[in-house]
């Protein structure tokens, strides 16, 4: 895949600004746990679960709004969100949301087969990469951006990225490896600091790239996004049954 790091800057840099959350519907007590959504991926119906329990999947109608943030060579698949901040989105809030993930696939992979081997090299290549020009990637992405905001609307505040700091590999496995972020993020209030995870994935023979968002308070919240990108990209796995 051709500017593998560059897809994963374009994506980031979107990631970090809106999302969209609808009502969540709670299980009964003592009901079975929900099957997973599936999603079409490169004629695939991918089953893809919640990375954490209190996130929910946004619905077809909210994301197709959020489709226009991600860049042209990714297409979303899929975005979890907090429900108590629909409030904050309908609002028109542009500060980063405390706690969010996107699912996206790249639009010339899509239909591709990756097997496993092939998928190791472009893991080691996004490994060896990730991070090199980290600045430079993210500035280009801070003004790709707000170029698409002010055609969404001329009145839409100005997004800056700021301060990236790579956080390295995070986990590595056969079909699926992560990466870790540490980036500053500022709109018309005081800048928010927001951590990520950002899991390349092969599921189904199918490239996915998983974001996993929180805002960072300490240390600890690195550990939380290490850990949970890890356990949705098990998840994810067994329920594909790779």
């Amino acid at each position: 895949m051709k500017s593998t790091t560059r897809s994963l800057q374009l994506l980031l840099a979107a990631a970090l600004t809106l999302a969209i959350a609808a009502n969540a519907q709670t299980a009964a007590p003592g009901s079975k746990a929900p099957q997973p959504q599936t999603f079409r991926v490169g004629l695939k119906s991918i089953a893809i679960p919640s990375p954490s329990s209190n996130l929910t999947e946004i619905g077809s109608d909210y994301r197709v709004m959020l489709e226009t943030l991600a860049p042209a060579t990714n297409r979303l698949v899929a975005a979890f969100d907090r429900p108590e901040d629909l409030n904050q989105i309908l609002t028109g809030g542009a500060a980063p949301l405390p706690q969010y993930a996107l699912v996206e696939v790249p639009r010339r992979a899509e239909f591709l087969d990756v097997d496993p081997a092939t998928f190791k090299t472009v893991a080691d290549s996004v490994a060896k990469e990730f991070g090199a020009n980290l600045e430079g990637d993210m500035k280009k992405s801070q003004d790709e951006l707000n170029n698409k905001l002010k055609e969404l609307d001329s009145a839409s505040p100005t997004i800056s990225l700021d301060k990236p700091v790579p956080l390295g590999t995070l986990f590595s496995k056969p079909d699926a490896a992560a990466f870790g972020m540490l980036e500053s993020v500022a709109s018309t209030g005081p800048a928010t600091k927001m951590c990520a995870g950002i899991v390349f994935l092969r599921a189904q023979n199918r490239i996915l790239f998983l974001y996993l968002y929180r805002t960072y308070k300490d240390e600890s919240t690195v550990q939380w996004i290490r850990t949970t990108s890890e356990q949705w990209a098990d998840a994810v796995l067994a329920a594909n049954k790779q």
